[in-house]
């Protein structure tokens, strides 16, 4: 039996952050230059900023084991999947100690 089970990886932040597609329920968004309404299921590259998309994630809030999380996968197993609020967590904290610096 196949099951989605949560891994801890080492990745640059900023490398994430340029090459990051974030799917919404219908769409997807590039995370580097946020253009929106991106066929996430078949879009390898922005049309925008020209980004080649190599991780994918998205703002739902789900357990890794969810339908949708699972689906995503299937339909786009060339990327990798972040969770989004890891993501979104250490860009807060890059943006406050910049503010704060």
């Amino acid at each position: 039996m196949k099951v989605l089970l949560r891994t801890l990886g080492e990745f640059d932040l900023d490398e994430v952050s340029k090459h990051l597609l974030i799917v919404g329920d219908l769409t997807g968004d590039c995370f580097n230059c946020k253009e929106i309404g991106l066929e996430y299921a078949k879009v390898k590259v922005c049309p925008k900023c020209s980004t080649e998309f190599r991780f994918i994630s998205t703002r739902r809030t789900q357990n890794a084991g969810s339908k949708f999380i699972w689906n995503l996968r299937q339909r786009r197993p060339d990327l990798i999947y972040l969770e989004f609020s890891d993501i979104k967590e250490h860009k807060d904290r890059e943006l406050a100690r910049k503010i704060f610096s």
